[in-house]
């Protein structure tokens, strides 16, 4: 009973954690397209 107490705020967490680097990643990304994107119609 002890150790499904902890597992589950555990994968609550990892869960979370990966949520945010995602989210990290994909704001990351969108600004880099946006980035190119202006530059190569700027360049055309």
């Amino acid at each position: 009973m002890h150790f499904s107490k902890i597992k589950i705020p555990q994968n609550i967490k990892d869960k979370k954690t990966t949520l945010i680097k995602t989210g990290i990643f994909s704001a990351i990304a969108a600004c880099w397209s946006v980035i190119l994107i202006g530059t190569f119609l700027t360049i055309k």
